[in-house]
């Protein structure tokens, strides 16, 4: 049964009539108008809410272009009953809804049946090459459900059977979640979705005007330097960012667009444009200046201490790396003792640079040979074939439990037959037979759970700031930046690294996590 609501007065009759205490499950579907420049289609902050569908149990119901007064109905009666809702994309569904109600709903429980497709397909579908909704219908139930007609994605029998199979989709795919064990994975990245909407709504605050001055400087160094290398680099420069201000910059911020799942380990993706990948002062002079707190706000920048370090010392497990951070040591300066057999008190900072390079490049299970390029290109150390493989050696002398988890990892290639690796809250890399990578996985257990952590700090992050007027604008993999009112940034501060302490220490507590946050007027302080 499909019934066409027209006002807030159809709507509450229709609400009347069913259990208004008893928890119902609703399948939401969200029409958007299909008038949009083709290359901006994918984008859910492009087009105005065409019409509202919703399944639950045998009755459908189809809102054409809800007024924000029934969005707000439809809130206040989901949260009096603890309705159980289920987006196709809820990324998408709740920043639409953001923008047609003018504020953002925040349900407390709901699934997400593009996210359970994502986590299920084990990585070898990323989110972003996932099919459209169409395509998991027809490969999740075997029903061929057409793409709605261009102009025609409000017309309410396309609507209501959209609707219907967000249901019957997500039905199919929850005791697959189970079975797997991927049910905590689906919940956190269900949690997680308010705040990464929050964040991508509130923007990151850039001088555009500085922005562009910084680009007319490499234009105009390009114009007059001979040197290949700095041309190479500056033409990258050029290509990269100079036209941000133009293209990006509205009202004096810019509103990249976060992807939680596009990863195979869990960690974030940005574009539109990839804020992750400003480069610092070192490389751009200037540039990250430019991304500044507003008048009378400041940033919180905040960052895990060394975290992949420690999430493999707890995965390995390795009791000499885990001895090393519970002591309160360097772990470079440990690895540096190994190499040179000097106390780690009396290591120079050109043996610890070294000692860095092995710890991060070993880690993950480099070669020697490869790690002879890296080293340089990293950290300015030039070594010669034996010291790279006694740097290799140094370090599992150093650390005997991370020797054995590789011994691990590698066994797995000698089966002959698929492999799964997982993170702490049981994300899964599924490796088909004979395309087993082995630094792939080593690497995407400890991102990957690295990952869990920094989101769960986010989710708690989202519910806490408010209480100052602060807000997450921004998250770099490991590094969190929050806009915070300037009386209140000390104390915002010191709730940041609490609760990002805590919530890496939910997923890995056998090392002690260490998070450094300051406040600062521009990014460039990082």
């Amino acid at each position: 049964m499909t019934a066409v609501l027209e006002d807030t007065a159809a709507l509450e009759r229709a609400l009347l009539t069913r259990n208004p205490t008893s928890p119902e499950t609703v399948g939401v579907w969200l029409a958007a108008d299909d008038l949009v420049p083709r290359h901006l289609a994918d984008d859910y902050r492009v087009g105005q809410l065409s019409a509202l569908g919703l399944a639950v149990g045998d009755a459908c119901w189809v809102l054409p272009r809800p007024s924000p007064a029934m969005l707000q109905r439809l809130e206040a009666a989901w949260t009096e009953t603890s309705a159980f809702l289920v987006f196709a994309d809820a990324h998408d569904a709740l920043f639409r809804w953001a923008r047609a109600a003018g504020h953002a709903f925040e349900p407390k429980r709901f699934a997400c049946v593009r996210t359970a497709a994502a986590l299920l397909s084990e990585g070898r579908r990323p989110f972003r090459d996932l099919p459209p909704f169409e395509g998991l219908v027809s490969r999740v139930l075997g029903v061929e459900l057409p793409a709605a007609p261009m102009g025609a994605s409000h017309e309410p029998n396309a609507v209501a059977a959209r609707a219907r199979n967000v249901l019957s989709v997500m039905e199919a795919l929850t005791p697959r979640l189970r079975s797997r064990g991927l049910v905590p994975s689906h919940q956190l990245e269900c949690q997680l979705v308010p705040a990464v909407i929050a964040m991508e709504r509130a923007g990151m605050c850039v001088d555009g005007a500085a922005f562009e001055r910084v680009a007319q400087g490499w234009q105009q160094e390009r114009a007059r330097t001979q040197d290949p290398d700095r041309i190479a680099r500056l033409d990258k420069l050029i290509s990269t960012y100079a036209y941000w201000p133009r293209e990006y910059v509205r009202n004096g911020r810019i509103h990249a667009r976060l992807h939680p799942l596009a990863t195979d380990s869990g960690r974030f993706a940005c574009t539109d444009p990839n804020l992750q990948q400003v480069p610092s002062d070192h490389t751009a002079p200037g540039l990250r200046s430019c991304f500044r707190a507003p008048a009378g706000a400041t940033l919180i920048i905040a960052d895990y201490a060394q975290i992949e370090l420690r999430v493999a010392a707890h995965l390995a497990p390795c009791d000499a790396l885990r001895a090393v951070f519970r002591d309160g040591r360097d772990p470079h300066r440990a690895t540096a003792a190994t190499i040179s057999g000097k106390p780690e008190a009396e290591i120079s900072p050109h043996e610890r640079q070294l000692a860095k390079a092995v710890n991060f490049g070993f880690l993950f299970g480099m070669g020697a040979e490869r790690f002879r390029s890296y080293a340089q290109a990293s950290y300015g150390v030039t070594l010669d074939e034996v010291q790279a493989r006694r740097a290799k050696d140094a370090f599992f002398a150093t650390y005997p439990g991370i020797a054995r988890w590789h011994g691990r990892v590698g066994a797995l290639s000698r089966r002959g037959e698929s492999v799964v690796v997982r993170t702490v809250l049981g994300r899964r890399k599924r490796f088909a037979a004979g395309k087993f990578s082995f630094n792939a996985a080593l690497n995407i257990p400890v991102q990957g759970t690295a990952a869990e952590g920094f989101k769960r700090a986010m989710i708690a992050l989202h519910e806490a700031l408010p209480r100052w007027g602060a807000t997450g604008v921004l998250c770099v993999h490991d590094e969190y930046l929050a806009e915070v009112p300037r009386e209140h940034g000390e104390a915002a501060r010191e709730r940041v690294e609490q609760l990002m302490r805590d919530a890496m220490a939910s997923v890995v507590n056998s090392v002690p996590i260490e998070v450094s946050a300051q406040i600062a007027d521009t990014w460039a302080a990082k």
